[in-house]
């Protein structure tokens, strides 16, 4: 299958120093990068964190995050909310009858129209 994306050209020239490098094709490249990200995304579905570890030293991690695994991660940790009657009650009537704005909130819509 062939995949185009369109990608920073700081990003490109890493991949093609990457592919020289170690001797792979940058579509070899590419095809690993993939099969890692798609690895990241199952444990981070599993609730699994991804960490480097120093071999000499197993208190030294590093953890990998990108902004994607890391909205992922956020999205799968739900949590049960309790909100009483009573709070509902006014969400409700102040989404019907909000309260009139401030002057600081007046003067700050005023520099945002600038």
């Amino acid at each position: 299958m062939r995949v185009e994306a369109t990608i920073p050209e700081t990003r490109g020239a890493a991949v093609t120093e990457l592919a020289a490098e170690l001797g792979l094709t940058r579509s070899q490249v590419v095809d690993e990068a993939l099969a890692l990200f798609l690895k990241a995304v199952v444990e981070v579905r599993k609730g699994r964190r991804l960490v480097m570890v120093d071999p000499s030293r197993s208190d030294a991690v590093c953890e990998l995050a990108t902004p994607t695994l890391s909205a992922l991660e956020w999205t799968l940790s739900r949590q049960k909310l309790n909100v009483s009657v009573d709070e509902l009650t006014g969400m409700a009537e102040l989404i019907a009858d909000p309260p009139k704005a401030g002057a600081r909130l007046r003067a700050a819509a005023r520099r945002q129209r600038r």
